[in-house]
């Protein structure tokens, strides 16, 4: 019983080795950046410790009452002093540990408060500079510049961010008696999740074998850092949910790679919001550039405040399926897209066998004759290194417009052997 009688002194001003030798290597910053410091650890362990050895004693001494008629009545006053005067001494002691916690929790609530409202404001910014951007009212070098400033700051919001969050709850688990052990370097096991794992029916590489020749390479499944969303912003989602039957939509707002990824409320809000709780598993669904994507991701945290957004771990897994049944590659092929008797210069950007996407540019005065979604079509194109031009009918199957500026998707319905052949082996001589 001696040792339950040691002080437990020093905790709140201990200085830990390791931490001391970082300030004096300049590795301070980089030791402030570990998700719990060595002194965090040796706070919440010195709480577990004592809060057991107190509910240990406390037992014993129900357990010596209950004995009390079999032993003397001195045997009896010793044992009862030296329980109870433990109890005593070591009571304000875990109550100044219990206090220290619940500072550092506010203090930690404080960091995360302000790195949410930072990282929302960064965020209000860049959406403001894409709208001067697309008015006209900054060039694109401006925009650019402005947005290379923002990021590095958007980027350690993000990390500041995630790591009060796993502070808060590390230190509330601790107060709750369910102290774990802190991973020894959180960098360590990134690594180890980014080695691709062999599963049945997967290559080594990652892609899911195929059943037959049509479908090769048509499937993928990437894994830790191959994994990489590059998802534009407004890109709409499906969402799972477990025991939600109706159909849940959100939008993509960003993603800090490898980090963690952020997407709007769900919608309908109100009925699945009580799902929306740290550590809820969803699933997410998307068609994006031809591909279907597929992943799962961790809840970090719900906020309504200062921003309404879902924040999600970076996904470790991520499932492509290529929904187009041909090669598509990228191009610039001047053009011309003819519908309703009259001719617009296009660019084509992307062409396979069965069909193309075209940029065109509008005067202001023909914002009324801009293609519509089903409208029939004919390109007039001449690929590199052809001398003949050639005519392709097709059927406007796609409108995406950004003021006078539109993107058509076009799938060719009338197309002859000869243009059949010319873009096969266009495309094959262009695939990367």
């Amino acid at each position: 019983m001696k040792s339950l009688f040691k002080p437990i002194t020093g905790m709140f001003n201990k200085k830990n080795d390791d931490s001391s030798n970082a300030s004096d290597n300049g590795d301070a910053d980089s030791a402030s950046k570990k998700e719990v410091t060595t002194d965090d650890n040796e706070l919440a362990k010195q709480h577990c410790k004592l809060f057991t050895a107190m509910s240990e004693v406390k037992t014993k001494l129900e357990k010596l009452e209950a004995a009390r008629g079999q032993i003397t009545e001195e045997r009896f006053k010793a044992l009862h002093e030296q329980y109870s005067g433990f109890i005593e001494k070591n009571t304000p002691v875990l109550e100044k540990i219990r206090k220290e916690i619940d500072n550092r929790i506010a203090s930690y609530l404080a960091d995360k408060k302000d790195s949410a409202h930072r990282f929302a404001e960064i965020k209000k910014i860049i959406v403001q500079e894409a709208k001067l951007l697309e008015a006209g009212v900054i060039s694109k070098d401006d925009y650019v510049e402005k947005i290379k400033l923002l990021k590095p700051e958007e980027k350690e919001c993000g990390e500041k961010y995630k790591l009060a969050k796993k502070k808060i709850d590390f230190f509330k688990d601790a107060k709750n008696n369910k102290y774990v052990e802190p991973e020894p370097d959180p960098e360590e096991s990134v690594d180890k999740d980014s080695e691709p794992t062999s599963e049945k029916g997967k290559n080594k590489g990652g892609t899911e074998k195929a059943t037959n020749g049509k479908d090769r390479d048509k499937k993928q499944i990437l894994f830790g850092k191959e994994v990489d969303l590059k998802i534009e912003p407004g890109v709409k989602f499906n969402v799972k949910i477990e025991d939600i039957a109706i159909p849940v939509t959100t939008t993509f707002v960003g993603t800090e790679k490898y980090e963690y990824i952020q997407i709007c409320l769900p919608s309908p809000y109100n009925t699945i919001k009580g799902k929306l709780f740290a550590g809820n598993r969803l699933e997410f669904t998307c068609i994006f550039k031809g591909k279907e994507l597929n992943f799962s991701s961790n809840i970090i945290e719900h906020l309504t405040k200062p921003v309404r957004a879902v924040i999600l771990e970076y996904p470790k897994e991520l499932r492509i399926k290529d929904l187009r049944t041909s090669d598509r590659v990228s191009c610039r092929i001047p053009s011309t897209l003819t519908y309703r008797g009259k001719g617009k210069d296009a660019i084509i950007n992307d062409i396979s066998i069965q069909g193309c996407r075209l940029d065109v540019v509008y005067d202001p005065s023909e914002k009324n004759y801009i293609a519509r979604s089903s409208e029939t079509a004919e390109i007039k194109c001449c690929f590199p290194g052809s001398a003949e031009c050639y005519n392709i009918s097709g059927i406007i199957r796609s409108v995406k417009k950004k003021q006078l500026n539109v993107s058509y998707g076009v799938q060719f319905s009338d197309i002859s052997q000869d243009v059949q052949k010319v873009i096969h082996e266009y495309v094959s001589e262009n695939m990367e």
